[in-house]
């Protein structure tokens, strides 16, 4: 099935994607890699060691399941949006709406993480991180951006075991892209 997908390029900064004929659950894989790239890109932690990332689409990327409830979904997009805008404050209010909601949606406390990472509210991105891993230990993601802000946080004994983990995770998973770039980070760390 032919999307005419969007160029690796225009994953930076605000994509409509709504402008392609995306299923929702396509829709929110290309909007979470629009949110990694831009979360975390331009983070002064990474600098040049991400910036040069060719992002691939990987039918694999997203482990977990989205809500059936479609206002939730919706919540959640927006949310999104907000973030790749760079109105983090918004993104975090959406995301909270969406755990008051449903208290077990892993995608909301692993957006409202990165949201709170991005306004350098370092301890509730590590808590939120560390809640979607009580529900779901198997998201190679979540462990990966708790690596980046432990690392933030001087804690690199806590990023090690968090990147370590990751990479187990995505070459368990056959993400060997993910698999690679987490091994460069932690062999960086070395």
């Amino acid at each position: 099935m032919n999307h005419n997908l969007p160029k690796k390029s225009q994953y930076r900064g605000l994509i409509l994607l709504r402008t392609y004929n995306f299923s929702p659950i396509t829709y929110l894989l290309y909007l979470k890699i629009a949110i990694l790239t831009t979360f975390f890109l331009e983070s002064p932690l990474w600098g040049k060691t991400v910036n040069h990332l060719s992002l691939e689409i990987k039918p694999n990327f997203i482990s977990q399941n989205y809500s059936s409830d479609p206002n939730l979904n919706d919540l959640l997009i927006e949310g999104m949006e907000k973030g790749i805008k760079g109105d983090y404050q918004g993104a975090i209010a959406n995301f909270t709406q969406v755990i008051t909601i449903n208290r077990y949606e892993v995608e909301a406390y692993y957006n409202r993480g990165l949201a709170y990472g991005k306004i350098n509210n370092y301890q509730a991105a590590i808590a939120d991180f560390e809640k979607a891993l009580s529900l779901d230990k198997e998201l190679a993601e979540v462990y990966l951006e708790r690596a980046k802000i432990s690392i933030i946080l001087g804690n690199k004994t806590q990023a090690i075991a968090d990147f370590k983990t990751a990479a187990q995770l995505f070459k368990k998973q056959g993400n060997n892209y993910d698999y690679q770039e987490t091994q460069k980070l932690l062999n960086s760390l070395n």
